[in-house]
């Protein structure tokens, strides 16, 4: 029988993982995503102070931002399926992090990510799998 553990998260901690994925250059996610826009939220106080300027760290951490991304080979600027990074998409990916990639998660708890394992959290949050690297 299997056991189900909680953790809290410190939101400066998500906020550093998707930094880690969206500014990893070639380790990152950008190999296979692209930013197309920002869903600016009403406030950021849901945000930690450290990264409200970087919206694509920030926005998906509140309750009404978002960060709207478009595959990057498959797809065009005119034409594209959006990928919304939003807070269920973060919660997502949290959840499906342990069990579809538990050496990242385990590098993420021990403060040991890197660009590859933001880029494998961004695709948990928004395919839920691991598709690409």
């Amino acid at each position: 029988m299997d056991f189900t553990v909680s953790q809290i998260l410190p939101a400066l901690r998500v906020a550093d993982l998707l930094l880690c994925g969206f500014e990893g250059g070639s380790f990152g996610c950008g190999y296979w995503c692209r930013v197309m826009d920002y869903r600016e939220p009403a406030s950021l106080d849901a945000a930690p102070a450290e990264v409200r300027a970087y919206p694509h760290a920030s926005y998906a951490l509140t309750g009404d931002g978002a960060v709207v991304c478009r595959l990057y080979e498959e797809e065009t600027d005119e034409q594209y399926t959006p990928l919304v990074l939003d807070r269920a998409a973060v919660e997502r990916g949290l959840a499906l992090m342990p069990e579809k990639a538990p050496g990242h998660w385990s590098a993420f708890l021990n403060q040991q990510e890197d660009a590859t394992t933001g880029d494998v959290f961004i695709q948990l949050c928004l395919l839920g799998d691991v598709v690409y690297g």
